[in-house]
């Protein structure tokens, strides 16, 4: 009996192992797992810059970018590990790219907002609100997988509220 368990252990040892191995379902979502996904990042992502724009103080305004920079790079990530069916894979890589890159200027922004030397370009007489280049970036990856075919949206431009 003890010569037969060895060799039985290590079969289902190998067996548990490839198993691991593979992963569950494997490949790539479906077109409708992913479209479902970017809607959820969008959704986030707007979420969280809807918050920031309604700070009532400094200090509120900083924590809400900090909160705003890690939910869009939980977005990002999460789109990332993803992945993407083959036909949306380089508009995927836009995506995640440009949402990284949102969520860095968010979070470095809020972390300039507290020096005094920078903090009247963004809330002083002159401020002219915030801007970022990567929101563009966002929306233009966006735009390309609505051009593609999905169902998504872009970001939305939030206005304070008074």
């Amino acid at each position: 009996m003890t010569r037969l368990r060895a060799p039985l252990l290590s079969v289902l040892a190998a067996l548990v192992l490839l198993a691991a191995g593979c992963g569950g379902g494997g490949g790539n979502p479906t077109a409708g797992e992913y479209e479902e996904a970017v809607v959820n990042a969008v959704d986030r992502t707007d979420f969280a810059l809807n918050r920031v724009t309604n700070a009532q103080s400094l200090d509120e305004l900083v924590q809400r970018m900090d909160e705003a920079s890690a939910t869009i790079d939980a977005a990002a990530g999460d789109l990332r590990e993803l992945g993407a069916p083959a036909q949306f894979e380089q508009d995927n890589k836009k995506l995640v790219q440009a949402l990284d890159d949102l969520g860095n200027d968010v979070g470095l922004t809020g972390e300039q907002i507290q020096d005094p030397a920078f903090r009247d370009a963004f809330i002083g007489p002159s401020a002219q609100g915030l801007s970022f280049e990567s929101w563009d970036r966002v929306n233009l990856a966006l735009g390309g997988l609505i051009g593609a075919g999905l169902n998504v949206k872009t970001l939305k431009r939030q206005a304070a509220q008074q």
